[in-house]
């Protein structure tokens, strides 16, 4: 369906960026810390900083490589699951064709489904932290509203108040997979008489 080399291209584009605050203690591989897009992951939203998810992995005391790796790592994960979104799961794309050269060339199409993928895998870390400093330092931030940022709120009647995550990650999916598989329009004309 697709190669390493267009899953590659697509995980490079967003970057992790800079840290925020003076003495991060932590050196980040450039690769990580910048894509080739100038993105990064905290302009899809606020709480994904390199600072909250090293205060949300499991090991306090992670060495710089480990911690480039988990970055690398949860990037890549998102790409996979959105390039599985995309394609593999798209009802019109054909399993027998290779995609790769299609993703490499329309790979802007990607950049905000694995930015708001990754956006959802670091919130859901935040919520399945078992790191004493990181729920002291969130204690403001109940596991509640962090739910509310991955899922949206609808009201009793089940319509959508206000999109989540999950919401903005379907539509960028569907926004992608309309432009890399297009459909014709098509009109059952029956009698109007």
């Amino acid at each position: 369906m697709y190669s390493e080399q267009s899953i590659e291209v697509i995980s490079k584009r967003i970057g992790w960026g800079k840290p925020q605050v003076d003495g991060f203690t932590i050196n980040l591989v450039e690769a990580i810390e910048n894509g080739t897009s100038k993105r990064n992951f905290q302009s899809f939203h606020q709480l994904v900083t390199i600072e909250n998810v090293l205060a949300a992995v499991p090991d306090p005391n992670i060495l710089d490589e480990e911690f480039n790796a988990k970055l690398a790592e949860i990037r890549d994960n998102a790409t996979r699951a959105v390039l599985t979104l995309v394609i593999d799961l798209n009802p019109n794309s054909d399993l027998e064709t290779d995609y790769s050269n299609s993703i490499i060339t329309n790979s802007v199409l990607f950049d905000d489904a694995v930015g708001y993928k990754v956006a959802m895998s670091v919130l859901e870390l935040f919520i399945s932290t078992e790191r004493k400093n990181f729920s002291e330092r969130s204690a403001q931030m109940a596991i509640s509203a962090l739910k509310l940022e991955i899922e949206g709120w609808k009201n009793e009647l089940g319509i959508t108040v206000a999109n989540g995550l999950g919401q903005k990650l379907n539509k960028a999916v569907k926004m992608a997979s309309n432009r890399l598989f297009p459909t014709n329009p098509t009109v059952n004309n029956g009698k109007t008489w």
